[in-house]
């Protein structure tokens, strides 16, 4: 017994020098922050059809401004339409005021890049009677300019680490709305051939994320889903917005923050 006693006060004054060093102990106290923000990101498309859509024909002048001429063609049934995405990437700075012991108010200007691709299964009906399916892909290029505003709510920090959720509202406008989506044919008449969407969209957002203190600064790594609002597809009367009743955006993102 006694010789477990002395082991005890041995290993005790090592165990409290073991302690953990608390860096940046007054971080929570002060009243703003900055820093910015390096992220990977997903968008894709919410798509809401027409309802029976697949048995709707679509007129062979329904094409661009009829310029795809299809010989021999009674109609076309879009078959199937998905929405895909491919990787992207955000950047943005960030601006915390203090609201409360576990409350922040974030504004995170960003712009955010990436590539959509929608996917179409097209059956083609000949005067004959066969069926020709075609898939046609059409890629919807995005430059987001981001204006995000949310609540974060901490948890109590335990020692350098801390957790916390956030939501809010991101308001954002595409740059690149417009581009690529005009080609020329034989005679130089421009035609619009693909998807055309709004450039103005707002998205409501939520997340979870870690904060993470060393001695120069805090690391934040963060997961959050964004879902927008509006309808923002445009509807001119062609082959790839017939299926379409709604279009709405939508994103994934994992962020690093350094504040």
């Amino acid at each position: 017994m006694f010789v477990a006693l002395l082991i005890v006060a041995a290993v005790a004054p090592v165990q409290a020098q073991r302690r953990t060093i608390r860096y940046l102990p007054n971080y929570e106290n002060e009243p703003y922050h900055f820093g910015f923000l390096l992220a990977y990101n997903q968008m894709m498309y919410t798509i809401k059809t027409v309802e029976d859509y697949q048995s709707i024909p679509q007129p062979n002048d329904s094409w661009p401004n009829g310029t795809y001429s299809i010989p021999n063609t009674e109609c076309m049934y879009v078959y199937n339409v998905e929405t895909r995405q491919t990787p992207g990437f955000t950047v943005g700075i960030l601006g915390t005021k203090r609201l409360g012991r576990y409350f922040d108010l974030r504004f995170i200007p960003s712009l955010s890049f990436s590539e959509r691709k929608m996917v179409y299964d097209i059956a083609i009906k000949g005067i004959d009677g066969s069926i020709d399916m075609q898939t046609i892909t059409k890629s919807i290029g995005t430059t987001f300019v981001e204006f995000p505003l949310n609540i974060k709510y901490r948890s109590k920090r335990y020692n350098n680490i801390g957790a916390y959720i956030f939501g809010g509202v991101n308001p954002k406008l595409d740059l690149a709305s417009q581009k690529d989506n005009k080609e020329t044919d034989i005679e130089g008449h421009e035609f619009i051939n693909n998807l055309v969407t709004k450039r103005f969209d707002c998205a409501a957002e939520a997340g979870v994320g870690f904060d993470i203190y060393n001695q120069w600064f805090k690391l934040g790594i963060e997961v959050k889903m964004s879902y927008g609002f509006l309808d923002i597809i445009k509807q001119p009367a062609f082959i790839y917005t017939a299926p379409i009743d709604k279009l709405r955006n939508k994103l994934f993102q994992v962020s690093l923050i350094v504040e």
